[in-house]
């Protein structure tokens, strides 16, 4: 009997190793579903169903394939401060168990033993001079069995030969990887094992349609005969009998019996439902494997979203554990047999998981948008891309130096003489005077009391660009649109704080079907997702009506000031309504999509429902609002601009001689389109239809964020 001290000492560690409890009696005997029968029986299922054999074999095949590498661990810890090995035993080792066996095939066969029973079992073969690891072994789990000890917990091994010979192998040279059995401590458990039943009835359903064929291409049935028929008569009839009617061939012709009598005894295959008992056993088998359907090949129901999730379902869920666990076996196991060479190492998998491209392409766009919002505040690029996470890359042209430029612009901007002297000093070539532009005609001198172009930004106010105005009237103009700036960019704050709430209806309404599909199982519906957008499509609309209104009265406040008197349009509703739910139906759409790309990779194997439906609405309530931003400033600015059409319109029969011009001088970073097109004058008012109706400039680089419109030259000047 084990005495108080012996467990004391154990249990402190100063002892033999063992545990402080027994885990087994000392004459423990194995359990009949665990023994090596029932071991071989799970190992045999494999090569007995399809189903099976195609899920062991793509995720064996799949961990096989992962990548290993050596590390020399780091004193910070962090695994990206390692350095790798790329020479030692055991490595070498690893890379080539032995001369029979590569490590994709080694890894591959302990896989499929795993897979099948839970138990991985590798034998290490040692060089007895040097007591050095030369070789690993892969060993079938029914022939293993541990020596248990109640007070060693496992003493060693004993592995049964194919003949009955017992081999007693040393703790130290058996490497066990398993999955935990729930009530046996020494065993591992698979999925096999709560299958058996399952896959019995698959292979009997398979052998029975086997046999419907091999013996009569129907059920079986009764001869009943009058008298006893003696044994050459039994044996004459069952001879006669199989010979016509036995096989493929003889199925469906007519019997002829002589002073016998059939009675029918069969079943159809429609009535034993053969075909829905193996579909049954399909689902049920890759269930308790957890193994995506997509996987296995099937087509139905599936498309790339799905097809593409169940990729990185397979990866995370079913590659990545099985490589967790080798890892752990070869750190804890087999690297302390090569002694003090392997102190400060070791191996860890290259990650199987596939690179998540929408969650990266998502994280980088937000970045960009940090970045430029930080250097548009007046942050230093290098600095601001730092901060943000992003590469350093030259601002300006590719071959300029930032510092040099900008040394030449302070010099140049002094005199002419002054720069030509101070840059060759600096060993800087002096840059050649721009090109002459032609002359500009001098415009008429206009009244003091005109009003300006009244052009704005909806997103902020941007710096604007130097006119070639008198000081007197740029002064006047930057009263005036500071004026109409203030009202338009109070209306879009406005607006997007009346937006919360119907974002935050959006977003439940989004929460409740993503959690819905999730409780149903349905994948398919995330992508259809919907969201109504009625309430935003109004709060828009009355937006963009005084908008018009805003609008439309500074250009009748213009040609006031030049002695026409111009009535005010009354605002398109129905025009600006459609308008309005086509960009709110949009914003919504981007938001429902959003969310189901999130639900679709948060679905996995067993997920709660509402772990999904928490998930999507972290996703949704952290989203950029420059969508947002954009979509509603572009919406307003297009009713700006259709308002001002419209009064130019009038403005044009008013005032002989009255031109149409494009102005873009508010965009703080003008793309090359908008700065060609800025100052053209149009032909006529199709023309400048044809590039502000829908908004800023048609041909703008920056689409809906442009800020372009036109405006009316009274005098007509060039």
């Amino acid at each position: 009997m084990r005495s108080p001290l012996g467990a004391l000492i154990n249990s402190t560690g100063g002892g033999s190793g063992g545990p402080p409890v027994p885990y087994s009696s000392r004459g423990r005997t194995s359990l009949p579903w665990l023994t090596r029968r029932g071991r071989e029986t799970e190992l045999h299922a494999m090569g007995s169903v399809g189903t099976l054999f195609a899920i062991v074999n793509r995720t064996a095949k799949s961990v096989g394939a992962v990548e290993w590498k050596l590390w020399r661990k780091a004193a910070s810890g962090r695994p990206e401060d390692r350095v790798e090995v790329t020479s030692h035993a055991a490595l070498d080792l690893w890379n080539r168990p032995n001369r029979f066996y590569t490590q994709g095939v080694f890894v591959e066969a302990g896989a499929q033993h795993k897979l099948l029973t839970g138990e991985q079992w590798w034998v290490v073969a040692r060089d007895e001079r040097f007591n050095v690891p030369l070789e690993l072994w892969p060993v079938r789990p029914d022939r293993m069995e541990p020596v248990v000890d109640a007070d060693q917990f496992i003493s060693g091994y004993m592995y049964t030969g194919p003949s009955g010979e017992k081999i007693a192998l040393p703790v130290e040279d058996v490497l066990f990887n398993r999955t935990p059995h729930p009530w046996d401590p020494y065993r591992g458990i698979g999925p096999v094992q709560s299958l058996l039943t399952d896959l019995d009835a698959t292979r009997y359903s398979a052998e029975w349609n086997r046999n419907f064929f091999l013996n009569s291409a129907e059920p079986g049935g009764i001869i009943e005969v009058p008298n006893r028929l003696g044994d050459t008569e039994f044996g004459e009839l069952r001879e006669r009998w199989n010979e016509q009617h036995k096989g493929v061939a003889n199925a469906h012709r007519v019997a002829i019996l002589e002073h016998g009598k059939w009675i029918d005894r069969k079943f159809t295959q429609r009535d034993m439902q053969f075909a829905e008992l193996r579909s049954v056993s399909r689902e049920v088998i890759r269930e308790a494997f957890g193994f995506p359907k997509p996987m296995l090949g099937t087509s139905e129901d599936v498309n790339r979203a799905n097809a593409e999730a169940a990729e990185t379902t397979f990866a995370r869920w079913l590659i990545l554990p099985e490589a967790r666990s080798i890892r752990d076996t070869l750190n804890s196991q087999l690297l302390p047999l090569f002694g003090r060479t392997a102190e400060g190492l070791e191996f860890d998998y290259v990650n199987p998981v596939p690179d998540d491209l929408d969650l990266e392409a998502r994280q980088l766009a937000a970045k960009a948008d940090a970045a430029r919002n930080l250097i548009e505040a007046g942050g230093y690029g290098p600095e601001v891309l730092a901060a943000v996470g992003l590469p350093e890359f030259a601002f300006g042209r590719p071959d300029a130096d930032p510092k040099q430029e900008l040394l030449i612009k302070l010099v140049t901007a002094a005199p002419a003489a002054l720069a030509s002297t101070i840059l060759p000093l600096l060993g800087i070539e002096v840059p050649p005077p721009p090109a002459p532009a032609d002359p500009e005609p001098t415009p008429a001198p206009e009244p003091a009391a005109r009003n300006s172009l009244s052009v704005f930004d909806l997103a902020r106010a941007r710096p604007r660009a130097p006119h070639r105005t008198a000081p007197r009237a740029q002064a006047e103009e930057d009263d005036e649109l500071d004026a109409i700036r203030t009202a338009l960019d109070d209306a879009l704050t406005q607006l997007l704080e009346d937006w919360q709430d119907i974002s935050a209806d959006q977003r439940d309404e989004l929460i409740e079907q993503v959690q819905q599909a999730v409780e149903d199982g349905d994948t398919e519906a995330l992508s259809a997702l919907t969201v109504d957008s009625a309430a935003a499509a109004a709060a828009l609309t009355a937006a963009m009506v005084a908008t018009w209104g805003t609008a439309a009265g500074q250009v009748v406040a213009e040609a006031a000031a030049q002695g026409t008197t111009i009535e005010e349009p009354p605002a398109p509703e129905g025009d600006l309504g459609t308008v309005a739910a086509v960009v709110a139906g949009l914003l919504a759409a981007g938001l429902a999509a959003a969310a189901g790309r999130e639900a679709l990779r948060l679905m996995v194997p067993g997920a709660a429902a509402a772990e999904v439906a928490a998930g999507v609405r972290a996703l949704l309530e952290g989203l950029s609002d420059r969508p947002l931003r954009d979509g509603l400033g572009g919406a307003l600015h297009r009713s700006l601009n259709q308002a001002r059409l419209a009064v130019c319109a009038l403005a044009l029969e008013a005032v002989p001689g009255a031109v149409l011009v494009a102005v873009e001088r508010l965009d703080a970073n003008r793309c090359a389109p908008c700065a060609d097109v800025d100052g053209r004058v149009f032909s006529g008012l199709a023309e400048a239809q044809a590039a502000y109706g829908t908004g800023g400039y048609r041909e703008c680089l920056g689409g809906v964020r442009c800020r372009g419109t036109v405006a009316v030259r009274w005098d007509g000047a060039q």
